[in-house]
Formats: C-alpha cells, sequence, structure tokens
C-alpha cells in the first residue's frame, strides 16, 4: 500500500511541476504575442522532463550515494562501488556495496556506529538515531579478509 501511495505522490508532484511550468511559459508567450504556443509548450515538457531525469541520475549514482551518506567522497581504494536508493514520503532505504581498506571503513564508523556482536568472521556495526526521519538505523558488515563492507540506511517517520 505504502508504495502506492508514494506513487500516487511522485506522480501529483511531477504533475504540479509540469502544470507549473507550462503556466509560466504559456504566460510568458502571450506577453510576447507568441501565436503557435504548441511547439514552445512541447519543448519546455521535454526540457523539463530530461532535467529531471538527469538530475535523478545525478543523485542515485554510487559515488554521489557515497559522497552524500558519508560526507567525503570514495576514497581510491573503494572499488566494486553500487548502490541503492528509494527515500520517499514517510519511508527510505539506502544500501551500499563496495570494497574498501580498514582505514575507510575507520572513517565510516566516525559517525557513531558501535561494534556489534560479530557473525563469524565478519565485522557488525549499528546505530539507531533519528535526524531526518522519527526513527533512522544504519548498519554495517565488514568482511576484514575480503575487504567487503555491506551498509544499509533505514528511515521511517
Amino acid at each position: 500500500m505504502a508504495v502506492f501511495l508514494n506513487i500516487i505522490f511522485l506522480i501529483i508532484l511531477f504533475t504540479t511541476g509540469v502544470i507549473v511550468l507550462m503556466l509560466v511559459v504559456a504566460g510568458v508567450l502571450s506577453l510576447l504575442r507568441v501565436r503557435r504556443k504548441w511547439p514552445w509548450l512541447l519543448g519546455a515538457f521535454v526540457i523539463y522532463c530530461s532535467a529531471v531525469g538527469i538530475w535523478q541520475y545525478q543523485l542515485s549514482r554510487p559515488a554521489a550515494v557515497f559522497e552524500r551518506q558519508f560526507g567525503f567522497a570514495p576514497p581510491a581504494d573503494v572499488r566494486e562501488l553500487r548502490s541503492s536508493v528509494w527515500i520517499l514520503g514517510d519511508q527510505g532505504h539506502i544500501r551500499l556495496s563496495f570494497k574498501g581498506n580498514r582505514e575507510t571503513v575507520q572513517q565510516i564508523l566516525k559517525r557513531g556506529l558501535q561494534r556489534r556482536e560479530d557473525m563469524g568472521f565478519l565485522e557488525r556495526y549499528h546505530r539507531d538515531f533519528s535526524e531526518y526521519f522519527g526513527y533512522e538505523r544504519e548498519e554495517l558488515i565488514y568482511d576484514k579478509e575480503t575487504g567487503h563492507v555491506e551498509f544499509t540506511w533505514e528511515g521511517v517517520d
């Protein structure tokens, strides 16, 4: 149900943006006394859709997600960086996966993650907090043998 409501919210948000843009463009075209407005309106719509797509792409790039989440760009030792992001309305989920050195993990742990009971040879770190959502949770699992890191963040209002 929540996914359905989020999709409706996105459609309403996108449509509102399109309507506002079209009203502004139509108003300017009327002031300039342009007779054929439809090509200009269609062009504005295409530019709007392209801008939204480029903006979303820029925000979802793994390096951008890493930097936004940890507050520093991925160091040179970070390899095989992958991410997934879903944040909308009253919930969100971010997942980062990469291989890196112990120094990178230590820099991430400065965010306040506390060590939990290890899972075999995997080190596990956790933090509960409330910054942007009513409840947020971060978990980092580090394989000290391979350098593989799995990081997840979840937020719920």
